[in-house]
């Protein structure tokens, strides 16, 4: 193993970053070809590591950024004081950039959030900021959620068949509240984003509905760079109070997060003024105190954190792609079967018409039977063609089923479904729908064939670059290599 300590030397670093961008663009083009699940400009990151800040208003993401930099940058208050997101970086001196700005600086990396619309771009801003705590990397803090009067419920609770009647008004709601697609968004940082801080307050904790939905449908699958904190527990002069607010946050949680064991919940709280932090929760102060320098550590560690999530969002990438381009290549196969197929009894039966006419000519029957027999042909064909093509689109339709598509799925993963891989599972979940609505969009007809050499790059990359470059990330270990 070349690394020497558990700190990674500026030059790995630099070989990490730039052959995970290389392997990351070299799969794009096959990605584009397939209609697959990588999103564009995915293979481009940011030009600093950076951490995200999401949770209610008023739970104190702007102080803890003031805090953890050392130096006030975001206005603070209870009421909501801020509707956009803040790209805060190091840099020598004070200036600040609005959005149209920020979004096409082609070196800061936040091009692509331009798909989310002028409403976005406009509430967007970039503050450069000199003498705070750290030039390594960036801070976003984002807009404060809330519920709007036309979701004053939340998360909607009701029978499923009310859900479902009610997903297209509520999906324009939630554009309606901002403009813009508010979770798309919370989603498009978080998956950059090195470490993801979810804040709750004792006022609010888990009640927003806004923040339960994007817990779940925005930071789903980012638990490994996910701290769920629950700030200003100063404010608690009795236990009982703590206790219910902790339960009640737990309670909601457990609503959007489908397991038994829920995460760690940071129960902090940032200094204020002198002397009246004394008998907080009797005498608990210290723990407070502790977790806030816990908190504060993962947020220093970002650029560390960096170069496992680049390989971790490669490793990632390459799994989404190649169960798309198998699932896809096997209905594609299915769909050509059924064609060629309705070909052969085509050609067939014009063969047949051709060869009974050929023979009448040789055996000289009247010229009105070898014509009748010729017509015969040409109107049986064409009706053959025309059935089979009905035929062929009802079976497209059929195969581009979601029980169509899980039958590809369980026919070109047989080993993972026999070992009851649960991470096969879950990444068929994820691209389940976007494959269905791509082979849609595209019809099974003008979908590229997918040629074996490509399949066995991806197989290649997650068998042999991938650990190479996880070796050269992982700190010097007994059983290192």
């Amino acid at each position: 193993n070349s690394i020497n300590s558990n700190i990674l030397a500026p030059s790995i670093q630099t070989e990490i970053l730039t052959t995970c961008t290389s392997i990351h663009a070299s799969i794009m083009p096959l990605n584009d070809q397939l209609r697959g699940p990588l999103a564009r400009h995915s293979d481009k990151g940011t030009c600093l590591p950076f951490v995200f800040l999401v949770g209610n208003h008023s739970s104190g993401k702007s102080s803890f950024i003031n805090y953890a930099m050392g130096r006030d940058v975001q206005t603070a208050g209870v009421a909501p004081t801020d509707d956009c997101f803040t790209v805060i970086t190091p840099g020598p001196e004070d200036s600040d950039q609005d959005g149209p700005a920020l979004i096409g600086d082609p070196d800061m990396g936040f091009s692509p959030l331009r798909q989310f619309g002028p409403t976005l771009i406009h509430h967007t801003q970039l503050k450069v900021r000199s003498n705070i705590n750290t030039s390594s990397f960036m801070m976003v803090d984002s807009p404060g959620m809330i519920d709007s009067p036309m979701n004053q419920s939340g998360m909607n609770t009701n029978s499923t068949t009310t859900n479902r009647n009610n997903n297209n008004s509520n999906e324009r709601n939630a554009i309606m509240d901002r403009g813009y697609d508010f979770q798309g968004v919370v989603q498009w940082f978080a998956e950059r984003a090195d470490v993801v801080l979810l804040f709750f307050d004792p006022d609010k904790p888990g009640t927003t509905g806004e923040t339960l939905s994007v817990l779940l449908h925005s930071l789903g699958g980012m638990e490994h760079k996910l701290l769920i904190v629950l700030n200003k527990a100063d404010q608690f002069e009795k236990i009982h109070d703590f206790a219910r607010a902790y339960g009640s946050l737990c309670w909601n949680l457990s609503k959007v997060i489908p397991r038994k064991d829920l995460p760690r919940i940071f129960t902090m709280c940032l200094p204020v003024s002198e002397g009246s932090e004394t008998a907080i929760l009797g005498g608990g102060l210290a723990d407070l105190q502790q977790t806030r320098d816990d908190v504060v550590a993962e947020v220093m560690k970002a650029p560390k954190r960096r170069i496992d999530n680049v390989i971790t969002h490669l490793t990632d990438s390459v799994h989404l792609l190649l169960m798309h381009a198998k699932v896809a290549e096997d209905v594609r196969r299915r769909h050509g079967k059924i064609l060629f197929d309705n070909r052969v009894q085509e050609v067939a039966s014009l063969a047949t018409g051709v060869g009974l006419a050929s023979l009448g000519l040789y055996t000289q029957l009247p010229m009105e039977f070898t014509g009748g027999l010729v017509a015969v042909t040409i109107l049986g064909v064409g009706g053959l063609r025309w059935f089979n093509g009905t035929k062929l689109s009802e079976a497209e339709a059929r195969l581009l089923t979601s029980d169509e598509l899980s039958t590809s799925f369980r026919r070109t993963h047989v080993k993972e479904i026999s070992d009851a891989d649960e991470f096969a599972a879950s990444t068929w979940q994820r691209i389940c729908e976007p494959l269905k609505n791509n082979l849609t969009a595209q019809g099974l007809g003008d979908f590229p064939a997918l040629k074996e050499s490509e399949l066995g790059e991806l197989n290649r990359i997650l068998e042999e670059d991938i650990p190479k470059l996880r070796r050269l990330a992982s700190p010097t270990h007994y059983g290192s290599k």
